[in-house]
């Protein structure tokens, strides 16, 4: 009876020993680049529900501009999308009718997400936040995706937006994709769209001469460069701020 039972416990040893290196296996293999494993794992990361949306067509493909944030290129990127983060996607803005672009990973063809779902995004290190007009909550701007150009106590937002135009040309119809930028700071939980530099350094008016200053030893003109002079004086301001 003790030497059956020494044969059973020997048994169980190596049993758990065997399972134990077929899980370790398992997560190394899972972890190797081209393994099964590590394929069907990255394939798993490709969520049906990111690519619900309705199929995207390139219009106004012999314009002279695009309709796009930066680049008609692929630029890769992550998305929030419906509480889920996706990351490293190939992605496009389409600034004109305010989509997010997708490329299917396993069919040809370009997926707009649905912009109700999507939470914020980022390309090649733009982050943009959706941000819905709700008067109730003293949210007072357009419901929009806004670039986020500063982050800090007070918090510099862009708003980017293209414009179709068309122009007769050697009776050839040529259509232009106008930039506009619309310029926003939050300020103690408060949006105010600026317009001017004036509109902005009335906004900080209990700093507003050192402000001034600031700008002059940085030498940064409003005019020229309207987005730098917006993140300076609102970095200032947080550093001068009590």
């Amino acid at each position: 009876m003790q030497k059956l039972l020494s044969i059973l416990t020997a048994a169980l040893c190596v049993s758990l020993s065997v399972r134990s290196q077929v899980a370790d296996t398992s997560t190394v293999a899972m972890n190797v680049p081209g393994s099964p494993l590590a394929l069907y794992k990255s394939a798993t990361i490709y969520s049906p529900h990111l690519y619900n949306g309705q199929r995207y067509h390139i219009y106004d493909s012999r314009s002279k501009d695009h309709q796009f944030f930066q680049s008609e290129d692929w630029q890769t990127g992550s998305v929030y999308y419906d509480g889920q983060l996706y990351q490293n996607l190939p992605l496009l803005y389409d600034i004109f009718k305010g989509f997010v672009v997708v490329r299917h990973p396993e069919r040809s063809g370009l997926v707009q997400l649905q912009s109700e779902r999507v939470r914020d995004f980022s390309i090649v290190g733009n982050r943009f936040i959706k941000i819905e007009k709700d008067e109730s909550k003293g949210i007072d701007i357009p419901t929009s995706f806004y670039q986020i150009l500063y982050d800090g106590k007070t918090q510099v937002l862009a708003r980017r937006v293209k414009e179709r135009q068309e122009q007769i040309e050697n009776n050839k119809v040529n259509v232009y994709f106008h930039e506009k930028n619309f310029f926003y700071i939050k300020k103690d939980g408060v949006y105010h769209i600026i317009r001017s530099k004036k509109a902005a350094l009335s906004l900080f008016e209990d700093q507003k001469a050192a402000l001034r200053k600031a700008l002059r030893e940085n030498k940064i003109k409003y005019r020229k460069a309207r987005e730098l002079a917006l993140i300076q004086m609102a970095t200032q301001y947080d550093k001068l701020r009590p």
